[in-house]
């Protein structure tokens, strides 16, 4: 299905919360994870030219980070092709101190013109590994886990996580930063041979997905 022209498209999102004891339910199904971001849900799209787009998830400007001064944004309008990409994104900058102007990339909906409606969502990570050319499967930051792939020091790539959710989810529960927030607000399981369907309302997606949150009065994803 072609993608032509802008039109807004709502980010997958679980529906579902689920406690730290039910996890390994999910994993024994053959569930993947990533890490869930302290950030803003953000989709970004890029035009033909290369003119990057950013809404949040409710289809709204971003108020406390600025899309003219990010440094993030160069990978985006260095992608092949002349065609329409979307990506989800989370903005990691206003939620805590220890990260600034920085995108973590989890999906992508929009592939060089080609709506994916119908890909699993093992598929489309690997378009994205494929168009950023992640081929090191260790080249990914410890934090509490190894959660993500560095593009640059300004756009990082989620990495699929396939074992341990819940020795991860205790040990996200432990972090204790110097200052802010943490920097991850817990994991969100996904069915990998589940197919995007056509993300045209907010719940579109959220059934092949779940969440388990780290404990913190100010996490509500």
């Amino acid at each position: 299905m072609r993608y032509e022209s802008y039109q807004y498209l709502y980010p997958p999102r679980p529906d579902s919360a689920i406690p730290v004891e039910q996890l390994g339910f999910f994993e024994n199904r053959g569930w993947v994870g990533q890490m869930k971001k302290n950030g803003t849900c953000t989709v970004l799209f890029v035009t033909p030219d290369k003119e990057v787009i950013t809404k949040t998830r409710h289809n709204a400007d971003h108020k406390l980070w600025s899309q003219n001064s990010s440094r993030a944004l160069e990978i985006f309008e260095n992608l092949p092709g002349d065609n329409w990409y979307v990506f989800v994104v989370e903005v990691l900058h206003s939620k805590t101190s220890l990260i600034k102007d920085t995108m973590y990339i989890f999906d992508i909906l929009v592939n060089d013109g080609e709506l994916l409606v119908g890909s699993t969502f093992t598929e489309r990570m690997n378009t994205l590994k494929e168009l950023f050319n992640v081929v090191d499967e260790d080249n990914v930051v410890s934090l509490s886990n190894n959660s993500h792939y560095i593009l640059n020091s300004n756009v990082w790539l989620a990495r699929t996580i396939t074992t341990g959710f819940e020795q991860i989810m205790r040990i996200a529960n432990q972090q204790k930063p110097a200052e802010g927030a943490p920097l991850d607000e817990g994991i969100v399981l996904k069915d990998p041979n589940a197919k995007l369907n056509m993300p045209g309302r907010a719940k579109s997606n959220g059934g092949w997905q779940v969440k388990c949150r780290i404990s913190h009065k100010n996490y509500d994803f």
